[in-house]
Order: C-alpha cells, then sequence, then structure tokens
C-alpha cells in the first residue's frame, strides 16, 4: 500500500475509536462495517464469536449486516462442514481470502452460500481474552457479478481487524462506564455477556449482585442460565432483570428494587401526577376516574410506600424521574449523563 491509502485507513481508526466512545452497543457494529465499507467494498457481513468443540464450532454471538436469520440457522446445521471455519481459527490475526471455488467446496458450504449467492469472502479471527474462544469479522459480495477482493483489500482488513476488535471493546467499556453514575442512582449494575451466559465486561457490582441473585453461583465468568435465558425480569424478590440485545450480545441489568417499583404502572401514574401537584379531580378527568378511586389509589401508594404526607411523595418520586433522566442520557452519550449530573 502507498502511504495516502496508509492515511485514509488511519483516519479511519480514528472515526472507529470515536464511535466508540460515542455509539452505543447497539448500534456501533452497523457504524463500524459503515465505515469499513469505505475502504472495502462489500455487501454483506457476519462479526461474532465462535469457540471450537469437539466437531465444528459453538457460536456464542452473531451480528449479521444484511444476512437473514435463515443464514445462521443454516450455518448452525451445516458447521461441521465449515472447512472454512477451522482455516480462519488456525490463522488468528490472518486476512485469508476464500473464492467462489472455496466458498462451495464442500457440500454444507455450497448449500449454504449458493443460497445466499455468496461468491466472495475476507475473514479474519482474533482470539479473545479466554484464548479459546475467538472474534470473527468476515466480509462477503454476493451476486453473479461480486468481484474478487484485491491484494490491498486483504491488507487493509488484515491491519484492520485489530482495531475494529479494540474499538469494539472498547464501546462495550464505555457503555458500562456510562451506566457507572446511573447504576448507583437506581442502586443496579450492567454486564455483557455472550449466548452461553459468558461474561465480556461488566461494571465493578457485577458480581455481588450475581451473588446476591445466586449465592452458590461457582464461576464468575459464566452466568447461570436462569439470570440470561428466563422469560421474567423478576428473577428475586429485592432485584430485577432487564435484558436488551446489543450487537449479537445481551445487555444484563440487574436493579435492586425501589420502593417506587412497588408501584403497579397505575399507581405509578396516578402518584406522579398527584406529586406534580394535581388535584384528585384533575386527575381524575385525566385517567378518566372518580375523584374516589383517585382518592384510594393514593390511600394505596401511601401504604406501599410506607410515607404519610405528600411532602414525601414528591421526593421519592422527584429522585425516581431524575435517576430515570440520568439513565435515558447515559445510554446516548457519556457527556449528557455528567450534565444533567452537575444540574442534580
Amino acid at each position: 500500500m502507498n502511504a495516502s491509502e496508509f492515511t485514509v485507513s488511519d483516519l479511519l481508526i480514528g472515526n472507529l475509536y470515536q464511535s466508540a466512545i460515542m455509539e452505543s452497543a447497539s448500534t456501533f457494529q452497523a457504524v463500524a462495517l459503515q465505515q469499513l465499507n469505505q475502504l472495502i467494498g462489500f455487501d454483506r457481513a457476519w462479526w461474532g464469536i465462535m469457540s471450537p468443540e469437539r466437531v465444528g464450532f459453538q457460536l456464542r454471538s452473531s451480528y449479521r449486516h444484511e444476512l437473514p436469520q435463515e443464514f445462521e440457522e443454516h450455518w448452525k446445521s451445516v458447521n461441521s462442514d465449515d472447512s472454512l471455519a477451522s482455516n480462519v481459527y488456525l490463522k488468528p490475526r490472518t486476512t485469508v481470502h476464500f473464492s467462489y471455488k472455496e466458498l462451495h467446496s464442500t457440500p454444507g458450504l455450497q448449500s449454504l452460500n449458493a443460497e445466499q449467492n455468496i461468491r466472495q469472502a475476507l475473514c479474519t479471527s482474533i482470539f479473545l481474552p479466554d484464548k479459546k474462544s475467538f472474534l470473527f469479522i468476515s466480509l462477503f459480495r454476493s451476486g453473479r457479478l461480486a468481484k474478487p477482493f484485491s491484494q490491498r483489500d486483504i491488507q487493509v482488513k488484515e491491519r484492520l481487524t485489530p482495531h475494529l476488535y479494540s474499538s469494539w471493546r472498547t464501546n462495550l467499556q464505555a457503555e458500562i462506564e456510562r451506566m457507572i453514575i446511573p447504576n448507583r442512582l437506581l442502586d443496579a449494575s450492567t454486564a455483557f455477556v455472550d449466548n452461553t451466559g459468558g461474561i465480556l465486561c461488566a461494571d465493578p457490582m457485577f458480581t455481588q449482585f450475581a451473588n446476591e441473585l445466586w449465592p452458590n453461583w461457582g464461576t464468575h465468568e459464566r452466568l447461570p442460565s436462569e439470570i440470561w435465558l428466563t422469560t421474567s425480569d423478576h428473577v428475586a424478590k429485592m432485584l430485577n432483570v432487564d435484558r436488551l440485545g446489543s450487537g449479537g450480545l445481551t445487555r444484563i441489568d440487574i436493579t435492586r428494587s425501589t420502593s417506587i417499583n412497588k408501584l403497579t404502572p397505575r399507581e405509578k401514574q396516578i402518584a406522579f401526577e398527584y406529586s406534580e401537584g394535581r388535584s384528585y379531580k384533575e386527575i381524575a378527568i385525566l385517567l378518566k376516574l372518580s375523584p374516589a378511586t383517585v382518592r384510594h389509589y393514593l390511600h394505596l401508594i401511601y401504604g406501599k410506600l410506607n410515607i404519610n404526607d405528600k411532602a414525601e411523595l414528591v421526593r421519592l418520586a422527584d429522585s425516581y424521574r431524575k435517576a430515570e433522566s440520568v439513565v435515558m442520557l447515559a445510554n446516548r452519550t457519556a457527556d449528557g449523563a455528567r450534565q444533567l449530573i452537575n444540574n442534580l
């Protein structure tokens, strides 16, 4: 590559790390691939984590760009026949170019790639810290007119993949750090896990929260399946678990139940309206209830919150709303959260 090409790729590296700080974990990979596409043309991509098994590979994380869910399910059914995955696994940090012939070299690969009309691929792997699982980033060109990747494409991909990996890890850590202040306000903790429960990134308090839920948790590397597979958000009386898909991973938020969270959605609505100064009658009109029903709800609310007057309700509601506002901003930018904190 000549000097100007290095300059362009250097600019992309800077943009990757900037995006790692500014983007959420749910959008970072899409943005990173969009930036990479400016240097290496491709129309589809697959970014994920695998680990070797006795036969084939286990898919632990999967982010698909312009690939349908069927592609992933099809791969799972033929992955023991995927000699290309073995090739990439044995050559970490080396970008491997697969031609049409190689992408159709076994019955499993032939059926997988023919279904999506994939004709060219560039694949690179990097081992994760456990030295067993590995990140892979595969770029594809599909269609009858797909051109082979050039030697320059291979060199650029090989140079940039370590930065794609590092900026991805930076992005996960940045989101964890953005949540530290909101989590302190909400008495909560956050982690990112793969689809086997393996913890990739977590805040310092996550182990403590997880141990409260599962006192016999034997390892701090992989969560019990109950925490990341169960459909119930309430896994313990005093702790709630929320799950959010984020770029092929799952973001786990464990929150200690606050007094406000003891209320039903309708009770919360009435409590917030009343704390903002609306009368029984105004709330009744707004929510299409009778004033007597609103009065009954407030009696229940005071009992659940163990309070005796409106001033205490206003304090609890105000604290809850501020914490929720910090969480919303923290999910956008770190600066936004800090700015709101300064105004609290």
